[in-house]
């Protein structure tokens, strides 16, 4: 044993000594392609790249690839074109680099890094970044924590300012402890219904326990706050060594791109980064593999929260980062996902087994290991077969072993690659500052590439692809099968920090041999033929025109009884690229739920038949999308425009000659009713803002609920009925934009008429989309989590303001939830910690009410959101007030910034003028009036507009929903309590009882307050409340947590006396009475909505918008 412990502390050593050499090397030729170099201003040093940097053609912006003095990279882009600055500085140090007593700390490093000795205000960096209309985030992978900001051009040099702080002398604020260990803690309980974490979280815990990869990357407070209790450890002082030990600037890699010179983009970078610590290669070394043979050849059961069914083979790899010019593993992603006769692909869905095949490794800049997965959504059956769905994996892959690595497919890949490189879409600003921080951690990468590394040509090498397909054999992986339900699987063992059940066995000996690569079970394998749309001609028919002379809207071809055709040629991006739509609009009736169910459940079934028979196309750089809907059929391609119109043919001749097959129907209901059940498990925010909202403001929308019980009453004739009723009839509107001439849109327009071969609708017959019009008053809707594991719950304030077809009202709107975000997310989550999920933002539909919605997810009880939501409303206007004319002036041109920015591709463009001829209103120039008009406001404006519609002291027809979703572990109120109590006893209630207060009941409660409002002093009511619960003989544990800030009961408790004491204002329906109409209010006068169809059904529609313009075509015949 001593001799073997010997023989690896030397391996160990061996290896070290030469990944140092092996760098020191690498940095020694770096430095001799670099020249050093003095800022133009301040004279600072900083070092150059001499070479040429491999820049795609399409690619205009200028670029400067630099090293500092203390060996920070940083890649500099100057983009004239651009309206907003960016910056990004990522940092080899990932969660894999946690010590393993505090899993998480370099997350927990992370939320703590936002405040700098420089600037110690708590919230200064959040304010200064929104007054500007920036954004900013960060997050830690396994391998780097990347920090990152976009800003108005102006600012640039104040916001690198700030940021570079971080870095250089970071504050790490005692105060802001408690705080963010409560974030963590937060942004992992809020991912506790994730089946996709959840799976992550267990495939890592079953990996060899003496590796990093095994840990709990997230962290929460158990894991940082406990665990250091436990050690005598102080959390502050440990994430701070860790800072002081791992960031240093020769690990870091800085973007910053802007619209200022390139001297100056590199004059700030020198001069505010030179100062950030050079401490050496402080990256730790990841050594030996998580997949070690102890945990291979095993199969893990385990159960999902969603209803899925989901088979994972899970491959060990050594490090390929070397390879990033090759990409193997793209190699083993197209014959895996390729669907066409002779696939794997194509032979699991003929079974009925799979719907999906995916593939995937962890990320190519893994270090010292990495892992290859074959995932594989299956069905039902499928689940019941998994042990011939591995066979049939082992078969596919010995066949293509056995053909040996085909550099034909590879050319596909590469051809598409190489095109997309020539004709490049230069990215948003942020995605492209993330992009070059993060991809040139990799030591392989030679600076030539940094500009160019995943963006690149790809390179056929054939032993690289082959060696990769070495690793993929039955002595190599382990399974992991998921399911809400395993028949005869007894779960033994439940994961530690997500609580899921699993059970681990080992794999049958005829899994793990030789011999499952010799199965065929009567299907032979073999390559797919090459892919037909590959693009062959690159001609680019447009000219770029110089900005006075481009076109700001399509031209109208043609406007027929059956057809209307859209037209622009590409004058701003001369590339090779297309962008086509076609929607069709078909005959029906006011749809009822079966008919959205129908449409929803026959577009699931040809989004099955379309993935399968056009995936080709997606390699081939094209994308599609086909949506059927209740009232119209939406066809939307893009990408080379080559072949686009082909596409479009195709998916319509599809369409038209639809028969419906029962193998395929049972595989659509099946994945529709796995859809609406697992809508349920969204988190709780998601769930009132995507689906409850759309719920209550969109006709022709029902619950999921009712969409899963419709699903019953479909059948194969009905579906069919559906298909062939639809094209019976219709009217298309077609847009043609890009690369084409004018007779190509003419000619795609003919094939749409030819293919469908209908009457024409007329307009009267066309059932268009409508928005509710909410009757004014105070509506309070609430349910229940059925997930009864969620922790969570949220609340979501919506209030209605001016029209979405005043150009006017929109802008301000927009400036209200601009000027809301910042301070409401400071309020809920920084200074309250009340969770992760805090957001304010504006929402809007085709016609009716724009709209501003506050959102909050937390442990605490949504009446407690609510209310609190209820005081930034009641507090902010004052803080729009304060804005000096200059704030106030910066924010509008911030805004008018961002609705001039230059589009970035022909899609950007085209889908901007898609949405006018879609509504029918035809105002291309919307974004002109909205510029107009944010010339024109003035604070006074914004004053005006939320008194008009947002303060409910003053808004004459005042508008709001509040919407709660409980979970299932909070006291949850009945609606005879909402009628009998006021919303902040019910807020004290939920406190009291989830800090374990529960010896009086709301009612005892009630009087209480009542009692405490006439004194209206909060100290002498704590200490009363206290005594009340004594004398209820509760335990003196729980009766200090009656004054502790984190129960947050002296707050409920003083929100409690003020709704008592203030005279109850009730928002009463203003043209009709909703009691009439079996509706309950609230004691303080919401009305109280059990049943959103029910509501919607008293409600009346907007009226569909009106043309801004006539409309005259091109030709007339």
């Amino acid at each position: 044993m001593q001799n073997q412990l010997w023989f690896h502390a030397t391996l160990v050593a061996i290896f070290i000594g030469l990944y140092g050499w092996y760098h020191s090397i690498t940095d020694h030729a770096l430095q001799l392609d670099f020249v050093a170099r003095t800022t133009a201003n301040l004279k600072l040093p900083y070092m150059e790249f001499s070479g040429k940097l491999e820049q795609s053609p399409g690619d205009l912006r200028e670029h400067k690839l630099i090293k500092l003095s203390n060996n920070l990279l940083v890649m500099c882009a100057k983009d004239v074109d651009a309206t907003q600055a960016a910056a990004s500085l990522s940092i080899n140090i990932g969660s894999l680099d946690d010590p393993s007593e505090l899993n998480g700390l370099a997350h927990f490093l992370e939320h703590m890094l936002f405040m700098a000795k420089k600037y110690p205000d708590e919230s200064e960096y959040i304010a200064f970044i929104k007054k500007n209309a920036g954004e900013y985030n960060a997050f830690t992978s396994l391998h780097s924590t990347t920090y990152f900001f976009g800003i108005t051009n102006q600012v640039l040099e104040e916001t690198l300012d700030r940021f570079s702080r971080f870095f250089i002398d970071p504050l790490f604020a005692p105060s802001s402890v408690t705080r963010e260990l409560h974030a963590v803690d937060s942004e992992h309980k809020g991912n506790l219904q994730s089946d996709l974490r959840r799976a992550f979280q267990l495939n890592r815990a079953l990996s060899n326990t003496s590796h990093p990869y095994s840990y709990f990357s997230t962290g929460n407070l158990e894991t940082l706050r406990d665990s250091s209790q436990q050690r005598g450890l102080d959390i502050r002082n440990e994430m701070i060594r860790f800072y002081e030990t791992y960031y240093s600037a020769d690990i870091m890699k800085l973007a910053v791109v802007g619209n200022h010179s390139i001297e100056q983009l590199v004059e700030w970078s020198v001069a505010k980064f030179s100062d950030i610590k050079s401490k050496g290669n402080t990256k730790p070394q990841v050594i030996g593999q998580p997949l070690t043979s102890d945990v291979m050849g095993k199969v893990v059961h385990y159960q999902t929260l969603s209803n899925i069914y989901l088979l994972s083979l899970e491959f060990g790899l050594p490090e390929f980062k070397a390879q990033y010019k090759t990409r193997p593993d793209l190699y083993l992603e197209l014959l895996f996902k390729r669907q066409t006769p002779g696939s794997l692909f194509h032979y699991l869905k003929q079974k009925g087994w799979a719907a999906d095949i995916n593939t995937d490794t962890l990320s190519q800049d893994m270090d010292g290991f990495n892992m290859f997965e074959i995932e594989i959504n299956m069905t039902p059956d499928g689940l019941k077969h998994y042990n011939n769905i591995i066979r049939a994996v082992f078969e596919y892959l010995r066949v293509l072993v056995a053909y040996g690595p085909q550099k034909l497919f590879y050319d596909e890949i590469s051809a598409v690659t190489e095109l997309n490189f020539r004709f490049y879409e230069t990215p948003g600003v942020v995605n492209w500052v993330l992009d070059r921080s993060q991809r040139c951690h990799n030591p392989h990468i030679v600076p030539e590439h940094y500009l160019s590394a995943g963006n690149g040509v790809l390179d056929f090498n054939y032993k690289d692809v082959a060696d990769f397909m070495t690793h993929l054999h039955p002595q190599n992986y382990r399974v992991f099968l998921g399911a809400q339900n395993h028949s005869d699987v007894e779960f033994t063992t439940t994961e530690k920090y997500f609580g899921t059940p699993y059970r681990v066995d080992t794999l049958p000996l005829n899994l793990t041999d030789e011999t499952i690569m010799y199965w065929t079970e009567q299907y032979r394998f073999h390559l797919p033929t090459p892919n037909s749309f590959i693009p062959k001609s690159t001609k680019v028919v447009g000219k770029i025109m110089p900005p006075t002379e481009v076109a700001l809207a399509p031209s109208l071809l043609y406007r027929t009884d059956a057809y209307e055709l859209w037209f622009k040629q590409d004058d701003q991006f001369a590339r090779p690229h297309g962008y086509i739509r076609v929607e069709i609009a078909y005959a029906q009736t006011a749809p009822l739920s079966f008919d959205r169910a129908a449409a929803q459940l026959l577009d699931k079934y040809v989004a099955i038949i379309l993935d399968g028979e056009l995936y080709n196309a997606k390699v081939a750089g094209m994308d599609y999308s086909v949506s059927f809907l209740t009232t119209k059929v939406d066809i939307e391609v893009s990408g080379f425009s080559a072949k686009l119109q082909n596409l479009v043919d195709a998916i319509l001749h599809r369409l038209k000659t639809l028969n419906i097959e029962d193998h395929i129907f049972q595989d659509s209901l099946t994945q529709m009713r796995q859809n609406y059940q697992n809508k349920r498990n969204r988190q709780p925010f998601q769930q009132l803002q995507r689906i409850e909202h759309p719920h209550f403001n969109l006709a022709y929308v029902w619950s999921f609920e009712t969409l899963e019980q419709q699903l019953a009453n479909i059948t194969i004739d009905s579906l069919q009925r559906l298909v062939t009723s639809a094209f019976e009839r219709t009217y298309a509107k077609i847009i043609v934009s890009g690369n084409y001439y004018e007779s190509d849109a003419v000619d795609t327009a003919r094939n749409v008429q030819q293919i469908l071969d209908s009457q024409p609708l007329s307009a009267d017959k066309q059932v268009h989309g409508r928005v509710v019009a909410i009757e004014p008053g105070h509506y309070i809707h609430r349910t229940q989590m059925s997930d009864a594991s969620s922790l969570n719950g949220a609340s979501l304030v919506t209030i209605y303001c001016g029209s979405q077809l005043s150009a006017k009202d929109r802008v301000i709107t927009e400036l209200l939830a601009h000027i809301n975000g910042s301070p409401f997310f400071d309020m809920l989550r920084t200074k309250e910690q009340l969770g992760y999920v805090v957001y304010a933002s504006k929402v809007s539909y085709e016609t009716g009410r724009m709209m501003l919605v506050f959102n909050a997810q937390s442990e605490v009880n949504p009446a407690y959101l609510t209310q609190r939501t209820d005081k930034f409303i009641r507090d902010i206007r004052q803080h729009i007030h304060d804005h000096s004319i200059e704030e106030f002036d910066a924010l509008v041109l911030s805004q008018i910034a961002i609705k001039t920015a230059k589009l970035k591709s022909i899609e950007d463009e085209a889908t901007q003028f898609w949405e006018p001829i879609s509504t029918g209103v035809y105002d291309f120039d919307y974004l002109v009036q909205e510029v107009a008009q944010l010339k024109l406001l003035s604070k006074e404006d914004l004053l005006e507009a939320w008194d008009m519609y947002v303060n409910p002291n003053t808004a004459v027809n005042y508008t709001r929903i509040d919407s709660q979703i409980w979970p299932v572990k909070s006291v949850y109120p009945q609606d005879s309590k909402l009628s009998t109590y006021p919303n902040s006893v019910i807020s004290l209630f939920g406190c009291l009882h989830s800090n374990g207060l529960v010896e009086i009941g709301i009612a005892e409660l009630y009087k209480f307050v009542q009692h405490a409002a006439l004194s209206n002093n909060v100290n002498y009511s704590l200490s009363d409340l206290e005594e009340l619960y004594f004398s209820k003989h509760a335990t003196a544990q729980t009766l200090e947590r009656i004054t502790t800030d984190d129960s947050r009961i002296g707050t409920a408790v003083e929100m409690a006396l003020q709704d008592i004491a203030r005279s109850t204002h009730k928002f009463r329906s203003l043209t009709g009475d909703f009691g009439t109409k079996n509706m309950r209010q609230t004691l303080d006068g919401k009305w109280i909505i059990d049943n959103i169809d029910s509501f919607k059904a008293m409600q009346k529609l907007y009226d569909l918008a009106e043309p801004e313009t006539s409309l005259a075509p091109k030709y007339t015949n």
